[in-house]
């Protein structure tokens, strides 16, 4: 009895610890910091669709770069670096020629090799596995 509630303790205390790991985690960019291949989007956590995006988030002290932007006609893209804030535990990413204007997304679930993040505007999710 005494090594299943050392047990239930354990579980718990590291459950908890890496839950105040991924309370912190975007009052400090050093977990972002990297590429995060985007996989897909979907409108809700527990929607079944799921939207393919197949780009690349590119993710250094300051900036983001979003490298690999499918195209319908097949050509991929690469647009050009913005700068990026963490505010309130939101990642606000600057919109390119709309100075003042931001992205913003909430983080959902987090580990060293996946994330989740809400875009506040629209409601989706969008669902990240580190490269």
């Amino acid at each position: 009895m005494k090594k299943i509630n050392m047990l239930v303790a354990a579980s718990l205390l590291f459950g908890l610890s890496g839950t105040a790991v991924l309370a912190d985690t975007l009052n400090s960019n050093k977990a972002l910091i990297g590429s995060w291949f985007l996989e897909y989007s979907k409108k809700s956590l527990d929607a079944t669709e799921t939207k393919p995006m197949g780009m690349t988030w590119v993710i250094n002290d300051t900036q983001l770069i979003q490298k690999d932007i499918p195209q319908v006609r097949g050509n991929a893209y690469d647009a050009p670096a913005v700068d990026y804030i963490l505010e309130d535990g939101n990642l606000k990413v600057s919109i390119l020629g709309r100075a003042g204007k931001f992205d913003v997304y909430s983080l959902e679930e987090a580990s060293d090799k996946t994330m989740i993040l809400k875009d506040n505007k629209y409601g989706t999710y969008l669902y990240f596995v580190k490269k």
